[in-house]
């Protein structure tokens, strides 16, 4: 009975320490799409958004739920600011759920699904950590950018002075630029943050 009871405190603490880090986690990508300089990082001529690693992170230490719920926040926000965003550009794409929110919540999930059950194939932590912020960079990108051109390319077009014609190439040059040194710097920042993360974890436990 006392062992029973052992297991099941440990549980409970287990579970109110999950929460409280996905709360926190939570809290920080709200911070990070609200205030610009927090989800930005200046590159030289490059601005790169690092919310993605947030989640990213979050996913890898907390589980596949997790990254569904952050990368859910992550698109909620994005939707949101859009109405205050005061750029018609960025109202028009991302006040639409299926570009705002839907890739976001599909990346945060899978991500750390491939982090977790590759765990046997890749068994070196940190390079699946590399991987996954990688990977999972160039997903948000690719499905942003690819949902923008199904769903909008006339619109988009239209806004940003370009034929629908010219769309591939364009969207295809923010994926050759912005989107892969997001993910190079994703594959640089995930292992650090996670990896503290997760040796805190297990002291912790």
């Amino acid at each position: 009975n006392t062992i029973i009871k052992t297991r099941g405190d440990n549980m409970k603490r287990e579970k109110t320490f999950q929460m409280v880090l996905s709360a926190m986690f939570i809290a920080i990508i709200i911070l990070q799409s609200f205030v610009p300089f927090l989800g930005n990082l200046p590159l030289f001529i490059l601005d790169i958004t690092i919310i993605h690693i947030t989640v990213i992170v979050g996913g890898i230490v907390l589980g596949p739920k997790a990254g569904f719920l952050l990368g859910f926040a992550w698109g909620f926000s994005s939707f949101l600011r859009a109405f205050t965003s005061g750029n018609a550009v960025t109202f028009m794409i991302f006040t639409n759920p299926f570009i705002s929110i839907l890739p976001r919540l599909l990346m945060g999930g899978l991500i750390a699904l491939f982090y977790h059950k590759m765990s046997k194939v890749i068994t070196y932590d940190k390079l699946r950590m590399a991987l996954s912020g990688f990977l999972g960079s160039l997903m948000n990108t690719i499905l942003v950018l690819g949902l923008i051109y199904l769903l909008m390319a006339g619109q988009y077009a239209e806004l940003t002075g370009k034929t629908v014609a010219e769309l591939p190439l364009v969207l295809m040059g923010i994926v050759m630029s912005n989107g892969i040194a997001e993910a190079i710097a994703a594959s640089i920042m995930t292992p650090i943050i996670a990896s503290v993360l997760l040796s805190v974890s297990k002291k912790r436990g």
